[in-house]
């Protein structure tokens, strides 16, 4: 592969990697946000969320990730956060996506092999994870 073909890949890859982190914190600011101008979210209230000793306690078994979609459509905020984090996991899964394809382009099938692993990899553990 040209040099010219791997810089344009790594500066995907950076921009993958800053549009990524940016996106999740906008997400994450905003959601955060409006938890705190509604006191609270989802039924719980802001001294509730706040209390990590209740338990009451909100835990990610709350948020299920079919209803991000709805949640953020209605602006809830623990579903705007949740969506924040989601992005975050992703973006490093989207680099290594980027980097297969990379690898495929330039026909280096030892690191294409293996970026499929870890993509297998990191699909399977959110399946089992979620």
């Amino acid at each position: 592969m040209s040099d010219e073909a791997e810089d344009r890949f790594d500066t995907i890859i950076s921009w993958a990697l800053k549009i990524g982190v940016v996106v999740s914190l906008c997400l994450i600011v905003a959601g955060t946000m409006i938890v705190f101008i509604h006191n609270g979210s989802n039924g719980f209230s802001l001294n509730t969320l706040s209390n990590m000793d209740s338990n009451t306690a909100v835990n990610s078994s709350e948020i299920h990730l079919l209803d991000i979609a709805s949640g953020v459509a209605s602006l809830s905020g623990m579903y705007i956060i949740a969506l924040g984090l989601w992005v975050l996991i992703f973006t490093p899964i989207s680099v290594v996506a980027i980097s297969f394809v990379n690898f495929t382009y330039g026909k280096n099938r030892l690191y294409m092999f293996m970026s499929a692993i870890v993509l297998f990899n990191l699909f399977l553990a959110m399946i089992f994870i979620t």
